[in-house]
């Protein structure tokens, strides 16, 4: 199914096809296409799953199903260059995202692939880094893309994230936040993702309200993290799978010198408080170490009740006053 010189979503073609249409070269898996203005994903889990790419839509509490895709570069790690840079930068380079999955087909011309449609990175979190497996087993850092889809997008079961065979918990950390290996020049400072936090305070009047919160939140944990990194601690984030399940969880903030886990919220609301002190019973269970406290990191003091809440739940509570955090450190039981 084409339309013009366009294609509508469910369409399965072969790359030759695609090109003819939009554009852009006959292999890779980010591939910028100036003929259509668009940055062609494309994702095959039966070749990339050997990289360590997991691709796929997995459930995003109060903003809907998110695609996650893993950058480009299958040896060391990656680098923000070349496509995963144009993803990155699409809104400020004026581009569509453009989703193509691998289908169980082929014919002359090669791999079928079924077009999702269009989409935009996410505006609050639009991609992370994760540590993730090469073909010898060594442990690098991928960049994973969060992509929501635009209007008219499929969201289809079969390209959800399968369930794991076993319960993995994986380091992660917002752009920047983990250790390369490779000696590259990866471009994930605070001058190279610019572009993206410009793009996000541009939209901000669009925003809606879940996604400031979520803004807000981001904005805590880095300001926090920098100020556990002045203390001279370790600071890192956990990714864990279950097994059986289909989902990811991330852990906010953990503070590998003093073993604390943190989950922070964007707001000292109740509803957001009890959010927090759920998540971490949850997230706990599977953490080794055994973390010897939780806390709840808020943007200012709740209310009385909520603090009776946070420690009859034996969780601890930092929080942010005049720029100090009250409440660290936290003490061992």
């Amino acid at each position: 199914m084409t339309e013009g010189k366009d294609i509508l979503p469910g369409a399965e073609l072969n790359r030759t096809e695609i090109a003819a249409i939009l554009g852009g070269a006959p292999q890779g898996g980010i591939l910028p296409a100036r003929k259509s203005q668009s940055v062609l994903i494309y994702s095959d889990p039966s070749q990339g799953e050997q990289y360590g790419y997991y691709d796929g839509w997995l459930p995003d509490e109060g903003d809907g199903p998110v695609f996650e895709y893993t950058g480009q570069g299958q040896r060391g790690d990656q680098e923000m260059l070349r496509g995963n840079k144009a993803i990155r930068d699409h809104r400020v380079n004026g581009t569509a995202l453009r989703v193509f999955v691998a289908v169980d087909a082929k014919r002359p011309g090669g791999q079928v692939f079924k077009y999702l449609g269009a989409f935009e990175l996410d505006q609050a979190e639009p991609y992370y880094e994760r540590e993730a497996p090469d073909l010898a087993e060594r442990n690098r850092v991928v960049f994973v893309f969060r992509l929501r889809p635009k209007d008219g997008a499929i969201i289809d079961d079969a390209y959800r994230l399968p369930p794991e065979d076993r319960t993995t918990i994986i380091r992660w950390a917002p752009p920047g936040g983990l250790p390369r290996t490779s000696g590259g020049a990866a471009e994930t400072t605070s001058a190279a993702i610019l572009p993206e936090r410009n793009t996000r305070l541009e939209s901000l009047r669009q925003a809606s309200e879940p996604v400031l919160v979520k803004r807000r939140e981001a904005a805590l944990c880095e300001r926090f993290e920098q100020f556990l990194r002045s203390q001279e601690h370790e600071v890192c984030r956990y990714e864990i799978r279950v097994k059986g399940d289909p989902g990811i969880m991330r852990t906010d903030t953990c503070d590998e010198t003093d073993l604390v886990l943190y989950e922070a919220k964007g707001r000292s609301s109740r509803e957001h408080v009890r959010a927090a002190t759920a998540q971490l019973a949850d997230y706990v269970r599977h953490l080794r170490p055994e973390r010897k406290r939780c806390a709840v990191l808020l943007p200012s003091r709740p209310s009385d009740d909520l603090c009776d809440l946070i420690e009859s739940q034996g969780f601890a509570l930092v929080y942010e006053q005049g720029g100090e955090f009250v409440g660290w450190p936290v003490a061992a039981d």
